[in-house]
């Protein structure tokens, strides 16, 4: 399976990232981590997360952090669509 980021999620990454960044490095290396592997283990398990209101999408909590990552499934790609920051999105 191929994951692909849409350029709106990638840019959602890097911004939370460097966010976290400016609290503390170690945090921010922690979170990036974490997300990363959550990603990476899509792949073999692509029901992770909870049903999305959207038909097709699902949202995974990344646990330890504030972040969920929003996806899709297309055949044999993983899209990432949007990375949140828990109780609010991340402005564009």
């Amino acid at each position: 399976m191929k994951i692909t980021w849409r350029p709106r999620a990638a840019d959602d990454f890097e911004r939370l990232i460097d966010l976290s960044s400016a609290g503390h490095i170690a945090n921010a290396s922690r979170d990036k981590s974490l997300v990363e592997t959550r990603i990476l283990q899509l792949i073999k398990f692509d029901q992770l997360g909870r049903k999305s209101r959207r038909i097709g999408v699902r949202e995974l909590p990344i646990e330890g952090t504030p972040y969920v990552v929003v996806n899709r499934r297309l055949g044999d790609e993983l899209l990432i669509l949007r990375i949140f920051h828990t109780g609010k999105a991340v402005a564009a």
